[in-house]
């Protein structure tokens, strides 16, 4: 029974044994299975964060590249595939009155860096830079002009220009590998002429634009640039991931600007031109200028001023210093002296007293005086200019023989006659034109000045002199030749003109002043200055041409900035005296000069050169 027992012990305990080591082993393997069910689980969890984590990063970038910097990405993709280029307009040609050409266009080579390349990053940028820095080592650049256009972040920089064929055969070589680079061809300016017409025509510089460009800097270039600029044009080359060209995209012409015809007349400038330089190189004069209009019109035939300068060598490149050397120049190169320089203008200005004596009742045309040389008041003498004077003088004689003791008497008064006074006079000259802009078609033109007596102490003393055009005085050329046309066209004061045709539309002629001289006043000045370039007269240069002319001379007296007396020389004439085509102001400025002796000889030879086909058809 007891060993049953123990058996039936041992067996159970096996059994039990392996009843438990059994469950053990469940046990065990779902604690092992619940254990790496956890490890698993944690192992997704991360990995899920990270790819999380990694899409929003992507999708931050991709919002900053298409969202915040979307415009820039664009403009990189385009560069990398695509160049613009701008491809400039041709100026508008400038012909004369006849159609001779005065300035054209021909073709001249640019380097042009693409800087857009240069704006994607610090290292674009220094990439850039170091491409001008040994460019510079082969050519020379103006470089504080080329890195003010980089910082300005301009697209298209202009690295030289009116490159030379030699220069750019030389240079192409040295230009590979530099994919935003090219040479490329831009029409310039052609100035046929140079410096016989550069104060009216001016000369072209580097616009302010974004491409490289030109713009008008001086006269009608200036003051017409608008019409004869154009409009660009542009042309888009798809290139290669190295930058070299596949193939053009798209091509936008430029459209070429308008044309401008001058009243001008070629040949009347270069005499005009050549007549000047020969008196002011000859040391006859410091300075010169001459112009004529046609006064029906105020058209401008003939505008010239020396010493001049080339405006070719502008355009075509010149150095700063250069440059510096021609605005320091004392005889002042850039000076047009027609428009922009004022000047006493002496005995020329005697017309517009005439005038106002005759329209206020100060005198008639039948008024004389005696004149024994002078005028005394007080302890003070002002002379005539022919010291033991004219004897019995009226308004006539008076501008014939440029008596200065008549005009003393009509402006400041003496015997028995009033006189103007200064603010009268003063009046008179501003309705004539004086004291204010002509408004010719050019930019630079001054007022001159004329005194109303109310600026500082004034004398009786004054008056005589401003009446004869000395003391504060000041006028310019083209006032006075719009004062001698205004008794060559029945009496109308005219805009001055230079232009008469722009972009095939004719230039308006515009009447500043008109009606404020009665016909027998007009009458009798006008016959004064017949009288004048007549025998017996001031202006004998003209007493034998063979078309009736009126006129009158001029001699202003000033003092040098070394202070020494001496004179400018004035002479203004228009003709045919019934049916005037031309009136014209010749001064010279400095050197003892005088309107008779100097001035009007030369008016002499450009009407000898005006009228050399009369009476047939004039210009």
């Amino acid at each position: 029974m007891k060993k049953d027992f123990r058996e039936s012990i041992t067996w159970g305990g096996k059994r039990a044994r392996r009843k438990v080591s059994s469950r053990r082993w469940e046990l065990l393997d779902q604690v092992e299975f619940l254990s790496g069910s956890r490890s698993t689980l944690g192992i997704s969890i991360f990995l899920a964060f990270i790819l999380f984590v990694t899409f929003l990063f992507y999708l931050a970038k991709s919002f900053e590249l298409q969202i915040v910097k979307g415009e820039e990405s664009a403009l990189l993709a385009d560069i990398n595939r695509t160049k613009t280029y701008s491809i400039p307009a041709e100026r508008g040609v400038i012909y004369d009155r006849n159609g001779k050409v005065l300035v054209r266009n021909m073709p001249s080579f640019s380097l042009i860096m693409d800087a857009r390349t240069c704006y994607g990053s610090e290292v674009a940028y220094q990439s850039c830079v170091d491409t001008i820095n040994n460019i510079s080592n082969i050519i020379s650049l103006e470089g504080d002009r080329i890195f003010r256009d980089l910082s300005e972040k301009k697209p298209n920089i202009s690295l030289s220009d009116n490159m030379t064929k030699e220069e750019v055969l030389v240079l192409e070589p040295s230009l590979v590998g530099y994919s935003n680079v090219e040479v490329m061809t831009y029409p310039t300016r052609d100035y046929v002429y140079k410096e016989a017409f550069a104060h009216v025509l001016g000369y072209v510089g580097s616009g302010d634009t974004l491409y490289p460009s030109v713009e008008g800097k001086t006269g009608i270039e200036d003051f017409y640039n608008e019409y004869l600029s154009g409009v660009f044009g542009r042309r888009i080359v798809q290139t290669d991931s190295a930058g070299n060209k596949v193939s053009d995209t798209s091509i936008q012409d430029s459209i070429p600007g308008d044309d401008v015809v001058l009243n001008l007349d070629l040949d009347l400038q270069l005499l005009a031109f050549s007549l000047l330089k020969e008196k002011v190189d000859s040391g006859e004069a410091l300075a010169g200028a001459i112009v004529a209009q046609d006064p029906k019109t105020g058209g401008v035939l003939v505008l010239a001023s020396y010493p001049s300068f080339d405006p070719q060598a502008l355009v075509s490149g010149i150095s700063p210093e250069e440059f510096g050397k021609l605005q320091s120049n004392p005889r002042f190169p850039f000076f047009n002296r027609v428009i922009s320089a004022a000047y006493p203008p002496g005995s020329v200005f005697k017309p517009v007293p005439a005038s106002a004596a005759l329209m206020e009742g100060t005198v008639d045309e039948n008024t004389t005086i005696v004149d024994n040389g002078y005028i005394q008041i007080g302890s003070y003498i002002f002379r005539n200019w022919k010291l033991d004077g004219h004897g019995v003088v009226n308004i006539r004689k008076a501008l014939q023989v440029s008596n200065d003791t008549y005009f003393y008497t009509i402006g400041g008064g003496h015997g028995d006659v009033k006189g103007l006074g200064i603010e009268k006079l003063s009046e008179w000259a501003r309705k004539f034109g004086f004291a204010q802009k002509t408004n010719i078609d050019l930019n630079g033109e001054v007022t001159g000045y004329f005194p109303d007596g109310t600026q500082r102490q004034w004398y009786l003393g004054d008056t005589f002199i401003t009446t004869i055009g000395q003391g504060d005085t000041l006028v310019t050329p083209i006032q006075i030749n719009n004062m001698i046309s205004f008794f060559a066209n029945g009496g109308f004061l005219m805009r001055p003109q230079v232009a008469r045709k722009v972009a095939g539309q004719d230039v308006d002629n515009d009447v500043i002043n008109q009606g404020f001289v009665s016909d027998l006043a007009y009458s009798a000045v006008r016959e004064g200055l017949r009288m004048a370039v007549q025998p017996g007269g001031t202006g004998y240069p003209f007493f034998d041409f063979k078309v009736e002319v009126a006129g009158k001379t001029g001699t202003a007296e000033y003092i040098t900035p070394e202070g020494k007396d001496s004179t400018h020389a004035w002479f203004a004439v228009f003709g045919p005296y019934d049916d005037a085509k031309i009136s014209l102001t010749v001064f010279l400025e400095g050197g003892d000069t005088a309107g008779s002796d100097d001035a009007a000889p030369i008016a002499r030879k450009l009407f000898d050169k005006f009228f050399e086909s009369y009476p047939e058809e004039l210009p």
